[in-house]
């Protein structure tokens, strides 16, 4: 029977073929002829159809496009003799998708709202040529041939459907069968329509074939008139979306048309049917073996086409972490009360037999509002059947994935659903809206739903610090430009307190990025309760309280959003409030103090704040860089408070009475603030100035005495050298404003131990405080009064024992 070594002819008692062979099978090109008079022209490998080929029966009826393993796989064309053609992808003898477009197909470009959450890299699907998984069998193995077959078994058997087909192999089929065929390039990727798994072998079947592509891209342009299967999948899909039962079950029943049947669109009877709510139909095409999880082009599958039409915008809640500050609108609000109004007044109206064409129509009205009610009802049934029915919420890629659709809306029964349904929550919105995930809009969504939504969520996630992808947005308050334009600050490169007097941050650097969850959540402005028991969830589940965002932490945005109740959480939970920030404000106590956020809180609630913070450990002594142009200064957060009072010039510097009601409010704010804060400051300086060794201390101070009047005391310079050589700590500030930045300080004439910056910070000073404590009265150390009445004699006997010791 051999013509050659590569061809021959093969009779038997079922058919005849004509063609190349390989080891002995069918492998390449060849025409097989069937007894019933049939005969097929095309591609073989390793004995059984697959590749293009063409099948013609004796009445005429011909079929051109792919096979493999025998039957119909992928584009084909149909042709009967009265011109007819079904044209589409086929598997086996069905058509499975057509080239033609079934009339009222679900598309999300119709839906604008959600269009926009589209990426465009989620519509363009790829699969790697290197990762192909579809070409070869499952049967093929990755190992060497030693390691699978003895050697020579190939000399008892070529079953090539029972033995394994091991690389080498197949590399050698594929050489035979390939040897007149242009390969794919390694690097390139092979694009598809449709991710369905199905389909992608299909795709990857495609590529070696050129003349049938027009088929795979929807296009039918050139071919004849809608053949008897073609018609028959269109009826399919349009009887499911009317409902008839009877009519899909018909076409069903007889096998006209396949159950999973989609239109050029991927647009199936499934996704009819669940669009309109026929759960029966929906059972039934379930029940004929339709895959629940099929989508379309668009990557919508029917469980998401359910969730865009049950889900419309007007739906979603506002929310702080799409950006999305709008509350409910008024028309929103008098359409949720406005049926129950008309009720009201057609019941009064009947009871006072007034029913007319008026009291009519507003009955039809409140007919149509039932009926969109009831249809919303009849939507919700459909989504849970379809998850009853396996249908994975994980499936579709576009447009968002369906759980933001349930938070989004607050629904936290659909939540709870779906995660238990297995949903994912690790899913995010494209790179263009922020990169969010669900946890990031639970935690800004108001109201007990809120609440309710982010502890289910937090049943499931992983990862409750994930970042928004807005690591470069800056925090809206913080956009805010200066009111005077500038400040003006005379810094002198002043490197602030000692290291004795502040506790240093010794905890790990902050973590910089996007918002997580905690973020978002204490931005709230909303109900302060509810923003607070979402804030408990999350740290509860061990929610990261000291990482950074657009240099700000969770306490430092519970501070500036006015959430007392968050900010007492966090600190509860091992929120640092000494924890060093990197934008505007420096750290915790300077978010306090700070003039933009001043409006969050009265003139009382402010005060209180700062102490909160100082019970919790704030320190307030802690350094605080402050810059103005080329020039920079350490200071304090009380030099920060001045440093922002200062930046309003029309408060700072107008004259009280020129200043309007509202301002000279404004002004009493800032002051009894800063006045506050100073108090702070001065209480923690003197407490760090007692822990010193005393003796050591008066010392130094003895010695900064004799630095300040070295001009008059000459011969004290020799002994200068030895007193100021105990380095103890001194902590120079205005000892009435606090200002450690920006002035020039003078000691008191009297004891050298304090400070101030001005005559009216001098006067002042002495009249409520300095001048008992310098003249001993009260006694602010037991130095006072010594220092005060000091003379020459004294201190060459203080440096005479200094150097003995």
């Amino acid at each position: 029977c051999s013509v050659s070594v590569n061809e021959a002819t093969l009779i038997s008692v079922h058919s005849r073929y004509v063609g190349q062979f390989y080891m002995d099978l069918r492998h390449g090109k060849g025409i097989c002829y069937q007894p019933d008079g049939s005969k097929f022209t095309g591609a073989f490998y390793l004995g059984h159809v697959e590749g293009y080929g063409t099948l013609e029966w004796k009445d005429g009826k011909k079929f051109q496009g792919l096979y493999k393993c025998d039957e119909r796989f992928g584009p084909g064309i149909e042709s009967y003799p009265d011109g007819c053609q079904d044209v589409g992808l086929w598997h086996g003898n069905h058509l499975i998708k057509l080239c033609a477009e079934v009339p009222g197909y679900f598309s999300v470009l119709d839906y604008p709202e959600h269009y926009r959450y589209i990426d465009d890299r989620s519509q363009r699907k790829y699969i790697s040529v290197k990762e192909d998984p579809f070409l070869h069998s499952y049967k093929h193995l990755p190992f060497d041939d030693k390691d699978i077959f003895p050697e020579g078994v190939f000399a008892y058997s070529h079953n090539t459907d029972h033995l394994a087909l091991t690389h080498s192999f197949l590399e050698e089929c594929d050489a035979w069968y390939f040897q007149n065929t242009t390969k794919l390039p390694e690097e390139d990727h092979w694009p598809v329509a449709n991710v369905t798994p199905l389909l992608v072998r299909i795709h990857c079947q495609v590529e070696f074939i050129s003349d049938i592509n027009l088929v795979l891209n929807g296009i039918r342009s050139s071919h004849g008139p809608s053949g008897p299967r073609e018609l028959a999948a269109e009826h399919l899909i349009q009887k499911a979306a009317r409902g008839d039962f009877d009519g899909v079950y018909a076409i069903l029943r007889d096998e006209l048309a396949h159950p999973d049947v989609a239109d050029r669109h991927g647009y199936t009877a499934l996704a009819a049917a669940a669009v309109h709510s026929h759960n029966d139909v929906i059972n039934l095409l379930l029940d004929s073996g339709a895959d629940v999880n099929k989508c379309s082009d668009e990557g919508l599958s029917a469980l998401s086409m359910c969730f865009i039409l049950y889900y419309p915008e007007e739906s979603f809640k506002g929310n702080i972490a799409e950006r999305n500050l709008h509350s409910y609108k008024v028309c929103l609000s008098i359409s949720k009360w406005w049926p129950i109004a008309k009720v009201a007044i057609f019941l009064w109206e009947r009871e006072k037999g007034r029913i007319d064409r008026g009291s009519f129509c507003l009955l039809i009205s409140y007919s149509g509002i039932f009926h969109v009610n009831s249809r919303q009802q009849k939507r919700w049934e459909t989504i849970q059947l379809l998850l009853r029915r396996g249908a994975d919420p994980n499936v579709a890629w576009v447009p968002p994935h369906i759980l933001f659709f349930a938070v989004k809306a607050a629904d936290a029964e659909a939540v709870k659903l779906l995660i238990e349904r297995g949903a994912r929550t690790d899913v995010r919105l494209p790179p263009k809206l922020g990169g969010l995930t669900p946890l990031h809009i639970a935690a800004s969504i108001p109201g007990e739903e809120g609440v309710q939504i982010m502890q289910y969520l937090l049943n499931s996630v992983l990862d409750l610090d994930a970042r928004a992808e807005d690591g470069n947005e800056v925090y809206g308050p913080d956009k805010v430009t200066n009111l005077s334009g500038g400040v003006t600050l005379q810094l002198k490169n002043e490197a602030g307190p000692p290291q004795q007097y502040f506790s240093s941050n010794s905890g790990p650097v902050p973590e910089e990025g996007g918002r997580s969850a905690l973020h978002i959540a204490c931005e709230r402005e909303d109900n302060s309760e509810h923003a607070r028991d979402v804030i408990r969830l999350l740290l509860m589940h061990k929610a990261n309280p000291n990482i950074l965002w657009s240099g700000h932490s969770p306490l430092s945005l519970a501070i500036a959003s006015g959430n007392d109740l968050v900010m007492v959480e966090l600190l509860k939970h091992g929120a640092d409030p000494n924890l060093t920030l990197s934008g505007v404000v420096k750290n915790a106590l300077c978010a306090a103090v700070s003039t933009t956020y001043e409006q969050q809180r009265t003139t009382a609630q402010r005060i209180a704040l700062v102490d909160k913070l100082l019970e919790a450990g704030a320190d307030i002594l802690a350094p605080v860089t402050l810059q103005e142009g080329q020039k920079k200064a350490v200071g304090t957060a009380v030099d920060f408070a001045y440093y922002k009072y200062y930046q309003d010039r029309r408060i700072a510097s107008t004259p009280y009475h020129i200043l309007s009601a509202s301002e000279q409010e404004v002004f009493q704010t800032r002051q009894s603030l800063l006045e506050h804060i100073t108090a702070k400051l001065r209480e923690h300086v003197i407490l760090k100035e007692k822990e010193w060794d005393q003796e050591d201390f008066w010392l130094y101070l003895i010695s900064d005495l004799v630095k300040f009047h070295r001009h008059r005391t000459i011969w004290l310079r020799p002994y200068y050298g030895n007193l100021c050589c105990k380095g103890l700590p001194f902590f120079k500030y205005c000892y009435q404003c606090g200002r450690s930045v920006g002035v020039q300080l003078s000691p008191c004439m009297c004891c050298h131990e304090v400070f101030t910056c001005s005559d009216t910070c001098r006067r002042k000073s002495w009249n409520e405080r300095h001048r008992h404590e310098c003249l001993g009265l009260l006694g602010r150390s037991e130095c006072h009064y010594y220092m005060s009445t000091v003379c020459c004699t004294c201190v060459i006997a203080l440096i005479s024992r200094e150097k003995n010791l």
